[in-house]
């Protein structure tokens, strides 16, 4: 935490040069610094043979850090991350939610990341809020509470009131967070590419993949413009009275300052859900699932986070729904395939699961045969049990990891689905442990399946099928025609995309190397032998400048030769 403090008190000083030369300078610097310091904080939390795996030796020294530590797991990992500051503990709650790609031992550590950070000053706060609004804050506001409603490690919150006396919460984005997370960004998508160039494991994970999802959920949740219209959406599209979302003011609301309706409540966490009746806690389980069922099947707009902090037990009994930072969003076919998915694990049709599962997309070619077997044998340990006892956002998480294991990229939206009903269910347990998510799911699964066969759907899907086919029909005389001429013409072509397979690349690369270092060799024997015979045609006392030059030279080549030598046998191996 104290190295989380200096970095914090870096960046500001960053931030206040911002614009002239010496405030490049510092940043120019502290980026040099920042790569060997990322690598170093994670070597000396026991991930060296990690880090080596992934083919970043050589920002490791030379002998310092050389054996593999064994029984490293993720809380070494969230230690490791919490040390780097808020870019990496971001990362580290975005790894949480991969589960196809981290076993749940460590994904569970990495959900335990705090995203808590010391108050900024008020006077820093003033200043900002004055620079977004373009006015004194005496001119708009009434009064801003000094003390923040909370401090995370990108924005801050604070009470305050409108001119006419609306009460709102005040997000304030932190100063100089973003050219340290930009920075920080950056020597990811870095370290990514030289992985991936030298290690198979960061190529089969698609490393650099998993770096540009990370880099675009945040740039979205900094840009508070953002979550304002996905604010101002859910709040439009919210049928159910029961739920309740904040107005957005989007007239001083900006990239790096959020108003909103402030709502007045309490976490929806134990001591509050114990102090209410039966009834009403199994109203308000009902009210949440479905709320966020119908967000993913029917809007394609939901939040992606619905944990206990982020809803709000209101005085007059609604549920409040706040923190629109993390929100996902599914496409139509995105909704169709999850539907299906859900539709033939209900008939226990693990041939058609397999499918549609490989509809997610393949990093590498697999063994079919092989995914469907796996997904058999998962799907067994939900034979003996109803749909509706399942835990569906468990159940997810689980057939995302074999997923990952044959290598299939899981979509960011369907991970962030899994995560919604992972965290949703979690809360609707607590609410009423007798309820499930997966047998509203079965209920909800009515109304998806009756609204893709409704007319106006069905009418919808064939006029964009016949737009399909026009287009193609208008294509096709003239690629005909085309390959009629060239028939005519003697000379076909046939035009072929060859995908070079990567253990032949790397045979390729070692043999390579191996003539380079023959060459090396070569060179240095030869250089060797002319010093030393010229070495030998005078004597140590008649030529003693020349001696010495020419041991000296023959020293010099001998360590270049093995540092080179070193260097080479790493690529090598």
């Amino acid at each position: 935490m104290f190295f989380f403090k200096q970095r914090q008190q870096r960046v500001w000083y960053d931030e206040q040069n911002n614009g002239n030369e010496e405030g490049d300078n510092v940043v120019k610097i502290g980026t040099l610094r920042r790569a060997p310091e990322i690598v170093a904080v994670f070597a000396r939390h026991g991930f060296a043979g990690y880090i080596k795996d992934l083919g970043l030796a050589e920002k490791i020294p030379f002998t310092r850090w050389a054996a593999k530590e064994q029984n490293v797991k993720g809380e070494e990992l969230r230690r490791a991350l919490e040390d780097l500051g808020p870019t990496f503990m971001k990362l580290g709650q975005f790894l949480s939610t991969r589960t196809d790609l981290l076993p749940p031992s460590w994904t569970e550590p990495l959900a335990k990341l705090q995203n808590s950070a010391p108050a900024m000053p008020f006077d820093d706060i003033r200043k900002i809020v004055e620079l977004e609004a373009g006015q004194p804050i005496e001119d708009w506001l009434l009064y801003i509470e000094e003390m923040p409603l909370g401090a995370a490690s990108i924005g801050q919150v604070h009470r305050a009131a409108l001119k006419d006396g609306t009460e709102v919460a005040i997000k304030i984005r932190r100063p100089g967070i973003e050219p340290m997370i930009r920075n920080d960004i950056s020597i990811l998508r870095q370290l990514a590419s030289l992985a991936e160039r030298n290690s198979e494991l960061a190529r089969q994970i698609s490393l650099k993949a998993i770096i540009d999802d990370f880099a675009a959920a945040l740039g979205r949740e900094m840009n508070y413009r953002l979550e304002a219209t996905e604010a101002a959406g859910m709040r439009e599209s919210m049928k159910d009275k029961r739920i309740y979302v904040p107005r957005i003011f989007s007239e001083w609301t900006t990239e790096r300052m959020l108003v909103m309706e402030f709502v007045n409540g309490k976490s929806l966490r134990g001591n509050v859900i114990k102090e209410m009746d039966v009834e009403r806690r199994q109203e308000l389980a009902r009210a949440l699932s479905e709320t966020v069922l119908r967000q993913v099947f029917i809007d394609g707009v939901f939040h992606a986070d619905p944990h206990p902090g982020n809803l709000l037990l209101l005085h007059d009994g609604r549920l409040g729904l706040i923190d629109f930072g993390n929100t996902g969003r599914l496409s139509e076919d995105m909704r169709h395939l999850l539907s299906d998915c859900l539709f033939a694990l209900a008939d226990r049709d693990a041939a058609a699961l397999s499918m549609l599962v490989l509809e997610l997309g393949a990093r590498k070619p697999i063994e079919r045969r092989q995914l469907q077997r796996d997904i058999s044998r998962w799907m067994a340990g939900y034979m003996d049990i109803e749909l509706a006892e399942v835990q569906m956002g468990a159940m997810l998480q689980e057939l995302f990891a074999v997923a990952g294991r044959h290598h299939i990229s899981i979509p960011k939206d369907f991970v962030q689905v899994g995560q919604a009903f992972l965290k949703v269910e979690q809360t609707v347990i607590a609410l009423d442990p007798g309820s499930s998510l997966s047998g509203m799911v079965r209920d909800m699964a009515k109304e998806v399946l009756f609204g893709r066969i409704h007319p106006k759907e069905m009418i919808r899907e064939s006029r964009s099928f016949l737009r399909l086919f026009k287009m193609a029909a208008n294509k096709l005389p003239s690629i005909l025609n085309e390959t009629l001429n060239e028939w005519e013409g003697g000379q076909p072509k046939l035009k072929m995309h060859v995908t070079a397979d990567n253990n032949l690349m790397r045979r390729l690369e070692r043999m390579a190397s191996l003539i380079v270092l023959s060459v090396i060799m070569l060179a240095f024997s030869i250089i060797m032998a002319g010093i030393f015979v010229s070495m030998g045609n005078q004597s140590p006392i008649s030529g003693t400048n020349t001696y010495i030059i020419a041991l000296i030279t023959a020293f010099l080549m001998t360590v270049l030769f093995m540092t080179v030598l070193y260097l080479m046998w790493r690529k090598i191996k």
